[in-house]
């Protein structure tokens, strides 16, 4: 099990870094996040999630004792597991998270979100998604049989307002592969069921983040 917990922070600080947010390392300038956000998911977004999201964390905090508080539990909570800080989404609002040490105190501003449809329209290989699948939830299924092995192309095209983040990134089931690439860019769907595609979508005016997901079950 903790092995299994291990991989998945590595995923999210490696999705973190692919998609330029700034993680904190565990030295005496940790905890630098000043201002972060989240989306509250629907409940069938949440079930079909297979990683944690990592705009939910807020710093790596290695062998450091610290204590947490949110300002406001009902918009967010917060606990620490495995030397991370996480906070936990409740409802669309503003809270700080406030992080002390026995010499510092740190504060971080958390806005949470409801989720907001980003995408026009997509494109797997030669299927065309339209952006209304995308309208509750921030994710498409594909059956992975149909596309195991086969290199396809990703496009995301974005709402007026919203602009990508980076690229495109993409991991397989086994969180062997973590990589970043253009939109556009065409990728071998292998190493199971699992494999994902993800897409980071921001907000020109309010800094919202979506993340996109493409998962071949």
């Amino acid at each position: 099990m903790k092995k299994s917990l291990k991989k998945i922070i590595t995923v999210v600080l490696t999705f973190a870094m692919m998609f330029a947010m700034t993680v904190p390392a565990y030295a005496k300038e940790a905890f630098k996040i000043l201002k972060t956000n989240a989306t509250i998911y629907s409940s069938k977004t949440m079930e079909n999630r297979r990683c944690y999201n990592p705009d939910e964390l807020i710093a790596y905090i290695g062998k450091r004792k610290v204590v947490v508080e949110s300002s406001n539990t009902k918009v967010a909570t917060v606990k620490i597991k495995d030397n991370v800080i996480w906070a936990t989404p409740q409802k669309a609002g503003t809270t700080t998270i406030t992080v002390k040490t026995e010499r510092e105190t740190y504060k971080c501003t958390f806005t949470v979100y409801k989720y907001v449809n980003p995408v026009s329209s997509a494109k797997v290989g030669k299927l065309t998604i339209k952006g209304t699948a995308f309208k509750k939830n921030a994710i498409y299924n594909l059956r992975y049989s149909k596309y195991k092995n086969k290199s396809i192309a990703f496009k995301f095209n974005l709402k007026k307002g919203w602009k990508l983040r980076g690229g495109i990134s993409y991991a397989r089931s086994n969180w062997g592969v973590a990589k970043m690439l253009p939109n556009g860019s065409k990728i071998k769907v292998a190493g199971g069921s699992g494999f994902l595609a993800v897409a980071l979508a921001e907000n020109i005016k309010t800094g919202q983040r979506e993340r996109i997901h493409i998962y071949f079950k």
